[in-house]
């Protein structure tokens, strides 16, 4: 916690003290007041009260905007507690533009075992990223019972209160409660004067600053120079802010020339230390003017334990910077660059450029910004960066094209990749660019394909950057970012055009690409590494081929794992792909955590083709177990646009998935009618084709369609031709062609067998599976394992088991029981008369071995009947 010590002349508030006692009890505490209302004040003498309680204090800056900043800041604070929390940090970087849903939950199961902690986030109004915001709100909204987060803010934030409001789960103070009484105003007074101020003249003093503790006190110092308390009381009024500026005025006016001079050159540095000091003022006593400055009560805190650092109160502070500013311009721009340099001498550049873009230095400041490395991609702080450079007036920036591309490369990865592509091009199409330039912009405009529906666009932008690449620029590449030599520039391209011909649906050359990219001298850097790596996971096991796929993926995971990148959004290729294992190889239980764990990596920075993956996969797991109405919701294309569109080859994938899901529901002919007659674009589709076909028995169709589909079926490899094979063995089937049926069969789980693959045959038909199960007895291995998960996701007859079944007509009648029908309501919906529905409902409570319509609703239930027949019942709508 930052111990800000409560000096000699601030008021005791035991009454303020004890109505805070409430927030140990409560989630959240407001204290929303204006500046110098005493909110820090009252929360530190509050804390003092409180040994037992643990206090971590997070100082919020407007820095603080960064997710990854504030994350970590509070994370830094939360380990003084528990030091392993700290290892949360790896998960900032998946914030998606606030603290991020994996954070938030992680966060809110750790805080459950501390110790009773109480988290103050002080003045929260620096704060404007409402995405940051809603998170803190969601923060608020899981905590545990032991955790208890106090907001000290000059305004309201955007976040929705009233839930906690209604319950009384929120403890609110406001300016209203902070407001200094008219006795606590005159021991205030009294202490910082040394004299009684006469009682007319406090309430006078009282009512014009409104008990305003910051007023009262500039008072206060005025008051120990000015000859008639009287006339001093009487010469000011107006608001807050005007009492405030004519206060300091007096203030400053009372000083000696030099001290006022010496505190408006203070006035723009921000946490002052010793050396710092004495390096911008040219001095080398900044330790002893602390010292003087806090006895003469010039509105100087604390800021660390160890009082090494300070900074002014914030009010007075900004006062004496529109003062400086006013008078001498020239000198507060000269106070920022010199803070700039120390911090800029001692590496510390973030500090440094924030003083040089308050200078107006914004040459300078760019240079700073650029000299940063890498670093800033690995951890996520894009948001930061992308403010200094935009802070910068674009007439500044025109002429630094290697701005543009820092900023195009940032505003990229951070997930605005229309945004990203429009500043590179700017670059391409600049007649002063150089090749080195135009390389380093088309390589990024392809780095955002998972992002582009139109794979078409970046895999040009890879070819051009390759060209330039190849031929050699004639002058050099610009170092930007510690990204953007030939070597990682190769490999991002040749990455970046894989990941175009996968998404276009050309797998051959994405693994040609990929494997190329994997072989590069690039592919050091970790991050490229294990992005390609799960890449080309994906292909091989959109083909089927299993066993290669989860070889690349356990590689992909252990580059992350040594390079810390476990949590970044590139591994999300890594995780999707694990999820389609399990989901091939029939284990939709094992597929969840890592399809769960891909998504929130790839909303992370908004990869929105890996999210329609990620959506195509979440309807697979859907069909897979059983849930087609979910399976058919997630496949419901009708709601996006252009930007946001799935690329060609997942929008085949999700198409071809609901056709599986209206096959499936007895809807075979809507099926077909989704691809409007047009020739299939993917094994999977010219499957579906083929089995909705083959379902409505039209078996001439479906020969006439497999030669002229062959090709299609070629492409996806192992997987395309498990799929063929299967039509195949079903087409002859139902020709009454049993022995070839079977041997194509065989020769399919031969195929599967090495890689384990169960659910393209779940995907077939019951057809497929009978032959399956007739060789199961004697092959085993997978055969044996299709059958066995046909058994999981086909729920057994349990009539068929009853020692007497029921009929058809009982187990319609059966169905209506549960809606509270009468018997009359029964009959007619039966369109029986009521003595035969007595005659099936005797039959019925016989046969289920009970006695009365509810416990053969009870009793059809746990044997399964009811969800049975309104299966049945679904299939034939």
């Amino acid at each position: 916690m930052v111990e800000i010590p409560v000096t000699e002349y601030l008021v005791d508030r035991p009454a303020l003290r004890r109505r805070m006692d409430a927030a140990l009890s409560l989630p959240l505490t407001l204290v929303v007041a204006q500046a110098g209302a005493g909110k820090t004040v009252l929360l530190n003498q509050w804390a003092t009260d409180h040994g037992g309680v643990r206090f971590v204090w997070v100082d919020v800056e407007a820095g603080d905007d960064d997710p990854v900043r504030f994350a970590r800041r509070l994370l830094a604070e939360l380990a003084v507690v528990r030091p392993d929390i700290s290892g949360l940090a790896r998960m900032t970087s998946l914030n998606a533009g606030g603290i991020g849903g994996p954070l938030l939950q992680a966060l809110a199961m750790e805080l459950a075992s501390f110790p009773e902690l109480v988290i103050v986030l002080d003045d929260l109004h620096h704060l404007s990223n409402r995405t940051l915001l809603a998170d803190l709100g969601v923060l608020v909204s899981a905590i545990p019972p032991n955790v208890h987060i106090v907001i000290s803010t000059r305004v309201d934030p955007p976040i929705a209160w009233s839930g906690l409001r209604l319950r009384n789960k929120l403890l609110e103070i406001r300016q209203a409660d902070l407001a200094l009484t008219e006795p606590e105003s005159a021991e205030l007074l009294a202490r910082m004067t040394g004299r009684d101020i006469p009682a007319e003249v406090m309430q006078v003093l009282v009512a014009r600053t409104e008990g305003w503790a910051a007023g009262v006190q500039l008072a206060g110092i005025t008051l120990r120079v000015h000859p008639d308390a009287s006339d001093f009381v009487a010469e000011f009024g107006g608001t807050d802010r005007l009492i405030a500026e004519y206060l300091t005025e007096e203030v400053l006016a009372a000083l000696p020339q030099r001290d006022r001079a010496l505190l408006l050159r203070m006035s723009p540095l921000e946490d002052m230390t010793a050396g710092l000091v004495d390096h911008v003022l040219e001095r080398s006593d900044a330790l002893q003017l602390f010292e003087r400055l806090e006895r003469e009560s010039m509105f100087l805190v604390s800021l660390d334990a160890h009082r090494e650092r300070f900074r002014f109160h914030q009010l007075f502070r900004d006062l004496l910077r529109y003062r400086l500013r006013y008078e001498d311009p020239e000198q507060e721009v000269e106070v920022l660059v010199r803070a700039a340099e120390f911090h800029r001498a001692r590496g510390q550049l973030p500090t440094a450029i924030e003083y040089l873009l308050r200078a107006g230095a914004w040459d300078r400041a760019l240079d700073a910004t650029m000299a940063l490395g890498s670093e800033i991609f690995e951890r996520g702080e894009m948001r930061t960066v992308i403010r200094w450079i935009t802070t910068v007036p674009e007439s500044v920036r025109t002429d630094r094209l290697d701005v543009s591309l820092e900023l195009g490369i940032l505003v990229g990865m951070q997930g605005e990749a229309a945004h990203a592509v429009d500043i590179l091009s700017r670059v391409t199409n600049d007649l002063r660019a150089t090749d080195g330039e135009r390389a380093i912009a088309h390589a990024w405009i392809s780095a955002t394909t998972q992002w582009n529906p139109h794979p078409d666009e970046t895999l040009r932008a890879a070819e051009r950057a390759i060209d330039l690449l190849q031929s050699g620029p004639a002058s050099p590449i610009p170092d930007v970012m510690r990204l953007t030599t030939p070597e990682l520039l190769r490999t991002l391209t040749i990455g970046s055009g894989g990941r175009s011909h996968f998404l276009a649906g050309d797998l051959r050359e994405a693994e040609a690409w990929l494997t190329r990219a994997l072989d590069s001298e690039g592919i050091a850097y970790p991050p490229y590494r294990v992005g390609v790596l799960g890449s080309l996971a994906l292909i091989r096991i959109w083909c089927g081929r299993a066993v290669e796929a989860e070889l690349l993926v356990a590689e992909a995971f252990e580059t992350a794992a040594t390079s810390g990148l476990l949590a970044h959004p590139v591994i999300a290729d890594a995780y999707l792909a694990r999820a389609m294992v399990a989901l091939e190889r029939g284990s939709p239980d094992i597929a969840a955590a890592p399809l769960r764990d891909g998504t929130i990596r790839a909303e992370a920075n908004h990869r929105t083709q890996l999210l329609w993956l990620a959506r195509c996969q979440q309807a697979m797991l859907a069909v897979a177990n059983g849930c087609l109405d979910e399976a058919l919701e997630l496949t419901d294309l009708s709601e996006h646009d252009a930007v946001s569109a799935p690329a060609p080859a997942i929008l085949d994938r999700l198409i071809a998935a609901r056709m599986t899901v209206l096959r499936r529901l007895g809807r075979p002919e809507e099926s077909l009618r989704l691809r409007g007659g047009a020739a299939p674009t993917s094994a999977t589709i010219a499957f579906e084709t083929v089995a909705a076909s083959l379902a409505l028995g039209r078996t001439d169709s479906a020969h006439r369609m497999m030669p002229a589909m062959r090709a299609v079926f070629e492409v996806e490899g192992l997987r395309g031709d498990l799929q063929r094979l299967s039509a195949m063995a079903w087409t002859a089937e139902l020709d009454g062609d049993h022995r070839t049926a079977l041997d194509l069969i065989d020769a399919s789980i031969d195929r599967a067998e090495p890689d384990g693959l169960i659910e393209v045959f779940m995907a077939t038909d019951s057809v497929v599976l009978d032959l399956i199960a007739e060789l199961a007895a004697e092959r085993g291995g997978l055969a044996a394992a299709v059958i066995a998960r046909r058994r999981q996701v086909e729920p057994q007859d349990a009539n068929a088991d009853l020692p007497e079944p029921l009929t058809e007509r009982e187990l319609e009648i059966l169905a209506y029981l549960p809606n509270h029908s009468t018997s009359a309501e029964l009959a007619r919906f039966c369109f029986v008369s009521v003595n035969t529905l007595k005659t099936h409902m005797a039959h019925i409570y016989r046969k289920l071995a009970v006695t009365d319509r509810s416990a053969a609703i009870a009793r059809a239930r746990e044997l399964g009947l009811l969800d049975r027949v309104n299966r049945t019942a679904r299939s034939h709508a």
